[in-house]
């Protein structure tokens, strides 16, 4: 499966499949958790025991790490990250649909998760229990979204253009992974979200990222098709010549 990961060569049946299956799921997840937040079962009935951990257990260098975690990999430094992407990965030629569509994803992402917001306006954790400043409704991470969204489509979108060997796309995309997962954890250490918040920002994010490259993949392979039934029809002497 990562080896057909090439921007050069149009997504098979079974990578659109795959793509598909994970949107699903994301999706579906998503909607699970937000089920549950309007009943308050399910997800929902863990979350005071997880955060209660989180808090019993975290100390000033955890609460350190998770605060410039969440600064620098907020949706200001990760707008920063993706124009620097977006500007690397041009000037190495890569499309300019998916050189930009990790930027996209992070913005489409981080509408998502603002419109959630005001959709299910959940509250935040104690207040007590906070140890950085936030502001807007809890579900879902907004942190958690951005981070999901953008990481995961810029390790698509590298696997795709720059990294080829299978072993190396597997630690792109591992890193892009953890990444995403380092950003939630940091809103659970320091107690400003719920777990069920953190695990839907993941779905929608994630859910959003593999949207925006699949279409951004498909757009650069029917150009690259088009381009090259142009050449084809071009190069060809007209009858009776």
């Amino acid at each position: 499966m990562l080896s057909e990961l090439r921007a050069d060569r149009a997504p098979s049946r079974a990578v659109r499949l795959a793509a598909a299956t994970v949107m699903a799921f994301c999706v579906g997840l998503f909607l699970l958790v937000a089920e549950d937040v309007l009943d308050g079962g399910g997800l929902i009935s863990r979350d005071a025991a997880v955060l209660g951990w989180f808090v019993e257990h975290r100390g000033d260098t955890w609460i350190t790490v998770a605060r410039w975690s969440s600064t620098l990999l907020g949706f200001g430094g990760l707008c920063v990250l993706a124009l620097v992407l977006t500007w690397w990965l041009r000037r190495r030629a890569v499309p300019p649909a998916l050189a930009a569509a990790p930027l996209a994803a992070l913005l489409l992402g981080g509408l998502a998760a603002v419109v959630a917001k005001a959709v299910f306006g959940r509250e935040r954790p104690p207040l007590v229990l906070h140890a950085t400043s936030v502001g807007l409704a809890a579900f879902p991470s907004a942190h958690a979204t951005d981070a999901a969204a953008f990481f995961v489509a810029a390790s698509l979108v590298v696997c795709l253009t720059v990294v080829h060997r299978r072993g190396r796309q597997l630690l792109v995309l591992a890193g892009g992974v953890a990444l995403a997962g380092l950003v939630g954890v940091s809103r659970l250490v320091l107690a400003v979200h719920w777990l069920s918040d953190v695990v839907a920002g993941w779905a929608l994010g994630t859910a959003v990222a593999v949207a925006v490259v699949l279409g951004a993949w498909l757009v650069v392979a029917g150009g690259a098709a088009a381009t090259v039934a142009v050449g084809r029809g071009a190069g060809r002497t007209p009858p009776g010549r």
